[in-house]
């Protein structure tokens, strides 16, 4: 179904960028039939707009759609590709683990830490690709203790990547956050 849809926004995309110069060039040299045109519904609409300024909106309203569709298919044809890590552990084969399916694992193991508000972490491959670098963004209550829960934190993220996954762990960078929502519990 993904790939019907991207096809479809793709084939409008296309179409867009084929209709839009089309109807520039019409616009442009072919004032006077346009212009009648424009005259004619001006008249029934008493007094509208000049049939310069018409054809000046549509030119400007064609080539601003044109630029969009351009701009859109461009997006559409480079989205990101998932990158895909390997897993070193394996001896008898070869396995790849996407970075997505690291930072879901990691998001689930950090997030079931106490004090954690949210998690956002990133990996990324080494530059000789033999460990995987996680960069993990926090958000905690204000109370934590903040040696202590990075360390619990980097704890985790490494027995995620070392054990379950079976990768090689670069450095773990933690960034924590203080929530602006979290307050404490009025006592009774």
């Amino acid at each position: 179904m993904n790939f019907v849809n991207r096809l479809l926004v793709m084939m409008g995309l296309v179409i867009a960028i084929a209709v839009a110069p089309i109807s520039i060039v019409l616009m442009l040299f072919f004032p006077l039939q346009l212009a009648n045109a424009a005259n004619d519904l001006g008249r029934t609409l008493a007094g509208g707009p000049s049939a310069f300024l018409i054809q000046a909106i549509c030119v400007i309203g064609a080539l601003t759609i044109f630029i969009i569709a351009l701009l859109f298919l461009f997006l559409e044809l480079n989205r990101p590709m998932a990158r895909h890590l390997r897993v070193p552990q394996v001896t008898e084969g070869q396995v790849e683990v996407t970075d997505e399916a690291i930072v879901q694992r990691l998001e689930h193991s950090i997030a079931a830490l106490a004090d954690i508000v949210s998690v956002k972490p990133r990996v990324a491959a080494t530059k000789k690709g033999t460990a995987v670098d996680a960069f993990i963004e926090l958000e905690t209550n204000p109370e934590v203790n903040v040696p202590q829960k990075t360390q619990q934190v980097i704890a985790a993220a490494k027995q995620v990547m070392e054990q379950q996954m079976g990768l090689q762990v670069g450095k773990v960078v933690v960034q924590l956050n203080y929530s602006r929502n979290s307050t404490k519990a009025p006592s009774a």
